[in-house]
């Protein structure tokens, strides 16, 4: 009874669809012209300085970690491991992977922005 004297329709809207406010247009979700080229730049800078620093924080806890037997076995003392040598290549190992993901993100911020700036200058030209 209640729903016969309220007639309200329900409207989905297709914000994720619609063309002028979809995803992949951050700005519009933002407004017009929240972030300047300068400071795109800056935040560019910054992100491509700590990709590298993650990559060589990587690199710095693998030359930290222990490589005598002894040591590695003191570092996990309630573990009993058949082979710590290896245990502690395999940890190495995956260190080196993953700390390749964000110095290859890094060099590709580093292209861009190298593109960016052969661009400017061939264009002043």
């Amino acid at each position: 009874m209640i729903s016969q004297q309220n007639p309200q329709q329900l409207k989905a809207h297709p914000y994720l669809m619609d063309p002028k406010t979809r995803i992949d247009n951050i700005q519009s979700l933002f407004g017009p012209g929240t972030m300047d080229t300068e400071s795109h730049k800056q935040l560019s800078l910054i992100l491509e300085v700590s990709l590298y620093a993650l990559f060589f924080s990587f690199i710095f806890v693998m030359i930290l970690l222990p490589n005598s037997a002894v040591s590695i076995q003191n570092l996990f003392p309630n573990t009993p491991l058949a082979d710590p040598i290896g245990t502690m290549l395999w940890i190495k190992m995956a260190l080196f992977i993953a700390s390749l993901v964000p110095l290859f993100w890094g060099l590709h911020q580093s292209s861009k922005r190298l593109k960016g700036r052969l661009f400017l200058k061939r264009f002043k030209a």
